[in-house]
């Protein structure tokens, strides 16, 4: 269990990475940005009818953000 635990966490760090170059965000900003959503929380899937699982809070952070609703 320790192994896929540590694969999530992998992951979650790099899909942060991703999203911080998708949104052009300096060093500080993206060191920021990691910090604040590489929490234990964010990690949860939750089930999208039938059999998909998606991460919600990255898309809803990502579009306030771009909206300029969240400063970091």
């Amino acid at each position: 269990m320790d192994f896929l635990e540590d694969l999530i966490k992998i992951n979650n760090e790099i899909k942060l990475n991703e999203l911080a170059i998708e949104m052009k965000l300096d060093d500080q900003e993206k060191v920021l940005f990691i910090k604040k959503y590489n929490k234990s929380n964010n990690r949860l899937f939750t089930k999208k009818g039938g059999k998909k699982y998606m991460i919600d809070e990255y898309r809803v952070s990502i579009f306030n953000y771009n909206n300029n609703d969240v400063a970091l």
